[in-house]
């Protein structure tokens, strides 16, 4: 049974929705999102990137937090951000070119996240865990939702679907990127019951997206519990934001893997190594896009190939970790030709998701960034979920699921 509450949400005023929210970009994208909070003064990334303000210099909570805060203030004081006056749910749609996403905005609990009725599918990094629960401890509250996702669940399906077709949205807007987002505010007491007795209903939730916010989350909670010994577990502590979507509702795409090692890639024998392990089709100057599990593609030196795992090696695959497709890359491959055996530290290997499209990783390797491009089939939602069931762990970024939440539409306030 999951616990997923409403909550009052501190959220933009209804004609700023688009201005204050942001896309929530990666550390790997400061360059966009320094446009971003330069060409607007009240995207709330002046609030979760004040450190770029700071040229130069290296994330610092200490130093750079107070400045986030502050600007955060100036947004409640200039009636950018409004609390609302009583818990609601969000139902929250996204459209993207022909694809439609649509879920529930709410709070989830910390105590379903220790306890695995929300499953986790890949590893989280101490240091970054800690540095979000600092996050919500400076700010006292969290404004990026985890993205969760769950069997289909009928009547949830239907309410979603007559709040879009019947009732006017609170937030209509397209942003920056092209993508239409809507948002309706649920209070009526016998919806906000039928969606909190349908998620009780549901054993287990799962992570698609934000497993270092619900790590920094649970870290948080774990600190405010030891402050308060007293706490009931009605706190808003216990909780971190969620955004729920149904499985047939996500959109999974691949993470290739980017390798910068000319040493290994110029030796006369680094084919030789490739096809120990693989079946090796020339496939001509373009980066394969491989269509089927277990292929692959490589792509070096403006020559591309199809890899295929040779039925001997395929053979000696066990359990479900070893078949997924991202697992043969890291053992046969990476561990393997390039003797890369911790892909989460190697300076080595970088990741580029597969919703940028394979020509840019055409691009990365000519300009001489990289000096192969390994291309992956995307990991199923069937994969994903029986890791989970499972407990087992992926190597890092086997996925790239969207939707993406916009950071900043709605903001779990613990003040």
């Amino acid at each position: 049974m999951a616990k997923v509450k409403p909550f009052a949400a501190l959220r933009p005023a209804k004609d700023k929705a688009g201005e204050v929210s942001a896309t929530p970009y990666d550390g790997a994208s400061k360059d966009q999102a320094w446009v971003e909070m330069r060409n607007n003064p009240i995207s709330y990334l002046h609030v979760v990137k004040p450190h770029l303000h700071f040229k130069g210099e290296k994330k610092n909570p200490e130093k750079h937090f107070p400045s986030g805060l502050e600007f955060l203030h100036k947004l409640i004081e200039q009636g950018h951000l409004v609390k609302d006056p009583k818990p609601a749910y969000y139902i929250y749609r996204l459209i993207k070119g022909h694809q439609a996403y649509a879920g529930i905005m709410a709070m989830a609990s910390v105590d379903d996240y220790n306890n695995n009725n929300i499953l986790k599918h890949e590893n989280t990094l101490t240091e970054k865990q800690n540095e979000i629960a600092e996050h919500i401890r400076f700010y006292n509250n969290l404004g990026n939702p985890v993205l969760l996702t769950y069997p289909d669940d009928e009547s949830i399906d239907l309410l979603i679907n007559q709040y879009i077709l019947r009732h006017v949205p609170e937030y209509n807007f397209i942003s920056s990127d092209q993508v239409k987002h809507n948002m309706w505010v649920v209070t009526e007491e016998k919806d906000v019951a039928l969606i909190e007795s349908r998620f009780e209903a549901i054993s287990k939730l799962y992570i698609a997206d934000g497993h270092h916010r619900s790590a920094g989350s649970a870290a948080f909670c774990a600190m405010k519990r030891k402050e308060n010994p007293d706490y009931t577990g009605d706190e808003t502590f216990n909780y971190f934001p969620v955004c729920l979507i149904p499985f047939s509702k996500l959109s999974i795409y691949e993470y290739h893997r980017l390798v910068k090692d000319k040493a290994t890639v110029n030796n006369p024998n680094f084919l030789e190594e490739i096809k120990k392990y693989f079946h090796k089709i020339p496939s001509g100057h373009l980066p394969v896009q491989p269509l089927n599990k277990k292929e692959f593609g490589l792509y070096f030196q403006g020559k591309a190939f199809l890899l295929q795992l040779k039925p001997e090696w395929e053979a000696t695959l066990d359990g479900t970790l070893a078949h997924l497709d991202v697992s043969i890359v890291e053992e046969f491959i990476l561990k393997r030709v390039f003797n890369i055996t911790d892909s989460k530290t190697d300076a080595r290997l970088s990741f580029m998701d597969g919703g940028k499209g394979i020509g840019h990783l055409q691009e990365a390797v000519d300009r001489g960034d990289y000096d192969v491009a390994i291309s992956l089939y995307p990991t199923s939602m069937e994969e994903v979920k029986k890791v989970a069931d499972e407990n087992l762990i992926m190597p890092p970024k086997s996925t790239w699921i969207e939707p993406k939440i916009r950071t900043g539409l709605i903001i779990l306030d613990h003040g």
